[in-house]
């Protein structure tokens, strides 16, 4: 009993740590500076940097029959800042990429919903999410050279703004939704 009870807290523990590790995309929750606590990459020329991505689970039981879980998660644990560089628009641009995340998320969770499966599903799901990885990132890379890294204010407003609205069109889900 007692190696089991042992086991239970250390399962508890390790998830828990998992669980603060990760930040899980929310409307109204920004992201903090404190939330950037992995280790200073100090030969970096940039300031700060986020590792946001877009993760996804399925459950399939048949080509009418499926649920998707799919959103956006903050890496608190790879992301860093230098602290002498910290300031608001460094923030609103590190939450920025935070937020295409979820914008692609809603795009990813579209995407699977809305295509016609055959029996080679799991290809399909593993081809769509490929497709949205690939733009997901180009549209990243574009963020960044558009905004030279959050140093160009206008752009960087532009983007806000476009991201924000392309946010509101469709709110972002957590809840697996049924087809």
């Amino acid at each position: 009993m007692k190696a089991f009870l042992f086991t239970a807290i250390m399962c508890t523990a390790v998830v828990q740590l998992s669980a603060q590790e990760n930040i899980i995309w929310a409307e109204g929750q920004p992201l903090r500076w404190y939330d950037f606590a992995g280790p200073v990459k100090d030969t970096s020329r940039f300031d700060a940097e986020s590792f946001a991505e877009v993760r996804y689970n399925y459950r399939f039981n048949s080509a009418t029959d499926f649920y998707f879980e799919v959103y956006a998660k903050f890496d608190k644990s790879v992301s860093w800042c230098k602290k002498e560089y910290q300031s608001e628009a460094l923030l609103r641009h590190e939450q920025l990429h935070f937020d295409i995340a979820a914008l692609y998320a809603q795009k990813l969770k579209a995407a699977f919903e809305n295509f016609q499966y055959s029996d080679d599903f799991k290809n399909e799901i593993f081809q769509i999410f490929n497709q949205k990885k690939t733009e997901y990132h180009l549209v990243q890379q574009l963020y960044d050279d558009e905004t030279n890294h959050s140093l160009n204010v206008n752009n960087q407003k532009d983007w806000e703004k476009a991201i924000a609205e392309q946010l509101n069109k469709k709110k972002y889900q957590l809840n697996l939704a049924k087809k």
